[in-house]
């Protein structure tokens, strides 16, 4: 049977909870807030809004303290990120260093999630998000204060990118001055867009004109970094929100958007007749997460972490304090019982121990009389082994012969091959090389080049990979190992040292 589960996303203005089970909906509510509690999803009054959470759910008899929660898209960052191939020791301190390149806010004041969503080889591609701190361990404080716990956490744009089971889509979700704009690609959210509007009282014509806005500069800004395979009308936009349950709101967006192929969403799940999911769709991203049909045919989202900060996380329960005195219990009943079964063991051997002496006295006797016929037949082998040896040592000279001349001619060879090889690949290496980068030593190996050398930085090792990787010359390149090295003076300043080994097909 399906798991139940409770999901939660906290509006400005309103709390939505939804229960499901499976892909089932089995209830749903919001309850309104007063102005000024949550203000672009940060919550101002914990203790109040708490208050609000446990009135929904006494009003709803949900009795569950475990809960599955969004995060609002507004102020959090989503990237896709190429590292070279690292150890697997060295992936979560080398994902930090390319977020702080990429996220445009100090790295201390937001959480990081990852995903790797396709290890090829010489690369790893990962899906990044950060998203603020104060937002979040606000929402998880009022959550706790609520008396619930936050068992799984998401961001609201993931979660509608989970609802759409399309290879290519744009989402707009809009609910009164909270704007969501997903682009998916390939089973990714490529670009998300999440932005607070001018104010909740908009006119319909205003409110389109600001979402047609952001809806073409979230377009064009995709295309602009993806010129080989950029949008068109062709590509199926889904609507959600309070845009298509208010008529002026929906005709005006489909007047303004005539040439594109717009519909509601239609997500994967079972619900009464009663349920209007654009209400909801949030709540029903949480719900399919680990949930989604697979099989052929479905091209949804392969986002799919858990975003609660380990901070947050609480420790699991142990069985250790109750097992270790019945454990001790049971092991000294089970030494008494060996002790016992060794004591007849021991009898037993005692009775073996006489009768292989008896045994070994026979023995002694019959070998002494067979000893000096095998010394007779002895004799005779040696005389007639010495030729056949003889043979042997002279063939083994002559093949040791042909193989040394066999190793000079192939040494011969490499090295004419290396020296051509080493006249194409040294330019290459020095004319990729960073000026933060000095090399100590440049090795041959059959079928690789050991790079080993000192950087002032870390990312110049990263971005000397990338270089290399992306010339004609070199297509496989990895860095086994990256450490600290002391400290140098440079230029009258003491700057910290990196020393680093590369290899390079």
């Amino acid at each position: 049977m399906a798991k139940r589960k409770v999901t939660l996303y906290i509006e400005d203005t309103e709390i939505k909870v939804l229960v499901s089970r499976g892909r089932k909906i089995e209830n749903w509510a919001s309850y309104s807030l007063e102005p000024s509690l949550v203000r672009d999803g940060a919550i101002m009054d914990e203790a109040r809004v708490a208050d609000a959470i446990k009135e929904l759910f006494r009003l709803q008899k949900i009795s569950d303290k475990k809960i599955t929660l969004a995060l609002t898209g507004l102020n959090s960052i989503f990237r896709i990120i190429t590292l070279p191939e690292l150890p697997a020791k060295m992936v979560p301190e080398a994902i930090i260093n390319e977020a702080s390149r990429v996220i445009p806010m100090p790295l201390e004041e937001v959480y990081l999630s990852h995903q790797i969503i396709s290890p090829k080889q010489s690369e790893l591609r990962v899906f990044l998000a950060a998203y603020p701190k104060s937002f979040t361990d606000a929402l998880v404080r009022t959550l706790n204060k609520a008396g619930l716990r936050v068992d799984v956490m998401d961001l609201a744009p993931l979660a509608l990118a989970r609802t759409v089971n399309e290879s290519r889509a744009v989402i707009i979700n809009s609910w009164l001055s909270n704007l969501d704009i997903v682009i998916l690609s390939d089973g990714l959210p490529r670009v998300v867009r999440s932005i607070s509007l001018s104010g909740e009282d908009m006119a319909p014509e205003e409110k389109i004109n600001s979402v047609m806005e952001e809806f073409n500069r979230t377009v064009s800004f995709y295309n602009s970094n993806n010129k080989d395979n950029p949008l068109d009308e062709s590509v199926p936009v889904y609507i959600c929100g309070d845009l298509t349950q208010n008529e002026p709101l929906w005709q005006a967006i489909n007047l303004n958007m005539l040439n594109y192929n717009i519909s509601t969403m239609s997500p994967p799940v079972q619900a009464p007749e009663a349920f209007i999911p654009c209400q909801y769709m949030i709540n029903v991203g949480l719900a399919l997460k680990g949930n989604l049909p697979g099989g052929d045919g479905n091209h949804f989202s392969i986002v799919d972490f858990n975003a609660l900060p380990e901070a947050h996380i609480p420790p699991s329960f142990s069985l250790y304090r109750i097992m270790v005195p019945v454990g001790a219990a049971t092991g000294l009943l089970a030494l008494l019982f060996f002790w016992l079964i060794i004591q007849d063991i021991n009898r037993d051997i005692d009775r073996i121990k006489d009768q292989t002496a008896s045994l070994n006295a026979e023995q002694n006797e019959i070998r002494s009389q067979i000893n000096p016929i095998r010394d007779a037949i002895g004799k005779q082998e040696e005389s007639l082994e010495a030729m056949p040896a003889k043979i042997d040592s002279i063939e083994n000279e002559i093949l040791r012969v042909k193989d040394l001349t066999q190793i000079f001619d192939d040494a011969v060879t490499h090295f004419e091959d290396g020296l051509k090889d080493t006249s194409e690949d040294v330019p290459e290496l020095f004319t990729l090389k960073p000026d933060a980068i000095k090399l100590s030593s440049v090795d041959y190996r059959a079928n690789s080049i050991n790079l080993n050398g000192t950087s002032r930085t870390q990312s110049a090792i990263f971005e000397y990979a990338r270089a290399l990787r992306s010339s004609d010359r070199f297509n496989w390149v990895s860095i086994p190992q990256i450490t600290e090295a002391g400290h140098a003076q440079l230029e009258g300043e003491e700057v910290k040292l990196y020393s680093f080994t590369m290899v390079v097909r």
